[in-house]
């Protein structure tokens, strides 16, 4: 997966809502919100192939060798994830195709994106796949937006900046080791059935003293109650090419105002300066679909985050070119 450094300063934890496993769903009509609080829609194979756009992303040319990712074996093994209670939405595309971009399975933000097999993948492999990149979620979401919690894990876990940064090889990468982990302590069976992790020189989770404690307590957080309310909203949505998105702001909120808008793999696109905001009311910032040297992107998946002062809101929109 790549690094998200940008997108890790500026993203605002999710709200969720706690119910059982036993709701009906009805793929890419209503959400499973599960007992351990993670909240999952999910986008079949079938539906995307029937629209792209759902996805957001460029997919590789069809074949008929290729096999998604079952629907029931990766919500049982999100299901299967246990010692924690969450409040995270997850977005989950089973795609038919691989993305254009990379040919493997990867998470931006609150998304997960399934590589499709050249044959039947077997469950064993879904679960490792799916709790491995739910890993990356749970640390978007739980560790990066806090520095402290960054430095008590890589201090904790022997790692350095230098050695485990984004250029070092995939295993050795500090955001690689972090979401092993996160798989590792709570995955279920099926997730940790070969008893190892991706680093085969780094100990194994459980055998590093005070490790789950301290991931368990970043997730034991939920976000703040102020974070949580706001939701930045982009209209039109779908757009071709500007879109403006708005934040309603309670009174006092003051502070400078940004907008920045990545791509679905976390690079930053765009970033416009709002200026400053005293008093509150309401935010209103133009995007015209072009990058920071004037080019207009791709059509695709785009989320943002809009700050003002110490608020935060986020929320994805559509560009159709």
């Amino acid at each position: 997966m790549t690094q998200n450094n940008k997108l890790s300063t500026t993203n605002a934890a999710l709200v969720l809502v706690i119910i059982l496993m036993s709701a009906s769903f009805v793929r890419g009509a209503e959400v499973v919100t599960m007992a351990n609080g993670l909240r999952v829609n999910l986008v079949g194979a079938a539906e995307i192939a029937a629209e792209p756009s759902l996805c957001g992303i460029n997919l590789a040319a069809a074949d008929a060798r290729y096999v998604p990712f079952d629907a029931d074996q990766v919500l049982g093994a999100l299901e299967a994830m246990h010692g924690f209670d969450v409040a995270l939405d997850v977005d989950i595309y089973l795609l038919p195709a691989p993305p254009a971009a990379v040919s493997s399975s990867y998470a931006s933000g609150n998304n997960i994106y399934l590589t499709p097999g050249t044959g039947t993948i077997a469950a064993s492999t879904q679960a490792y796949i799916v709790t491995h990149e739910m890993g990356h979620v749970l640390t978007w979401a739980f560790m990066d937006d806090s520095s402290s919690r960054w430095n008590a894990y890589m201090d904790l876990r022997g790692l350095s900046n230098e050695d485990n940064g984004p250029a070092a090889a995939h295993a050795d990468r500090a955001r690689e080791i972090v979401a092993e982990d996160f798989r590792y302590l709570f995955g279920g069976e099926l997730a940790i059935v070969t008893g190892s992790i991706e680093n085969h020189d780094l100990t194994l989770p459980d055998q590093v003293l005070g490790l789950e404690d301290l991931l368990g307590g970043f997730l034991s957080e939920r976000p703040s109650a102020e974070v949580a309310r706001h939701v930045a909203r982009a209209f039109p949505n779908p757009c071709n090419p500007r879109t403006t998105i708005s934040l309603e702001l309670p009174a006092g909120t003051v502070g400078q105002v940004r907008l920045d808008v990545f791509d679905v793999r976390g690079r930053l696109v765009r970033s416009i300066d709002g200026g400053s905001i005293s008093g509150g009311g309401h935010v209103m910032l133009d995007w015209n679909g072009n990058d920071d040297r004037g080019t207009g992107v791709a059509s695709g998946r785009y989320l943002y985050v809009l700050q003002a002062g110490s608020i935060q809101a986020q929320g994805s929109l559509t560009l159709v070119r």
